[in-house]
């Protein structure tokens, strides 16, 4: 049984992967001799990948751009469960700030990035991009999530004199907790294709985006391609990492609430 089900996993991740890079090798092969190096193919990609993707610049690289989407990420799950509390729980601070946050999650963030870019240095507009791409996604989860705890739970509270601060933080934070840490994770894959935009359009001088342009400038593609899929791997690990944490701390907690 167990077996079957690690069987069904790998199924699971081996079949897509086959079937788009299958596309993509076709793809590569049919394109016009004079569009062909805009599209390589995977092998060659992946060739260049082995070559440059663990060279001291690409490590350096990778790690200044992971330190900066990682603290936008973190600065922006912070103020948006903040924001989402307060907002939640007090009546004008909901009207003052709901506005601007929604309209912050409707206006694209190539505008944000083209106007950040006039007043923030550029080591630091990458940060400040992937802290407002998580901020109205964490406010919205955590606003509507303490709106629509139950009734029942805010009249036992009542009941039993519970003061309101402790209501907040002992009961209702508590029971959204699933539901945050899955907008954790979709807020992480914002912040890192939103910051990863960022130093594409602003070039700091560390980065995988800075990589991606000067390769872009040089027209080999093949480094474009490949530094690309250092991108996307680095998503898919830390994404993995965060899930598997915030799984471990709902367990926990369950486990916890089992022994009361």
């Amino acid at each position: 049984m167990v077996r079957n089900k690690t069987l069904d996993k790998i199924i699971k991740v081996a079949l897509p992967l086959i079937f788009w890079i299958g596309i993509w090798e076709a793809a590569s092969l049919v394109v016009r001799d004079e569009l062909k190096l805009f599209l390589p193919g995977p092998a060659a990609v992946f060739l260049k990948w082995l070559k440059v993707g663990f060279t001291a610049e690409y490590l350096s690289a990778a790690g200044a751009t992971l330190v900066r989407v990682f603290a936008g990420f973190l600065l922006g799950v912070a103020v948006g469960l903040v924001l989402g509390t307060v907002t939640a729980n007090v009546k004008i601070t909901d009207i003052l700030f709901s506005p601007a946050l929604k309209i912050v999650r409707a206006v694209p963030v190539v505008s944000f990035i083209i106007l950040a870019f006039l007043f923030i240095d550029v080591d630091r507009l990458p940060v400040f991009i992937s802290f407002l791409m998580v901020v109205p996604m964490v406010w919205q989860n955590v606003h509507d999530g303490l709106k629509n705890t139950s009734t029942e739970l805010d009249e036992m509270c009542r009941v039993f004199r519970v003061g309101k601060l402790k209501t907040l933080f002992g009961v209702k934070l508590p029971q959204i907790l699933p539901g945050f840490f899955t907008v954790s994770v979709s807020a992480l894959g914002f912040a890192w294709k939103s910051g990863v935009a960022a130093e594409v359009l602003c070039t700091p001088g560390t980065s995988l985006g800075h990589i991606i342009y000067s390769a872009k400038a040089n027209l080999d593609f093949d480094e474009v391609y490949a530094a690309t899929l250092t991108v996307v791997l680095l998503s898919i690990i830390i994404e993995m990492i965060l899930k598997t944490v915030c799984r471990r701390i709902v367990a926990r907690k369950g486990e916890k609430n089992a022994e009361a």
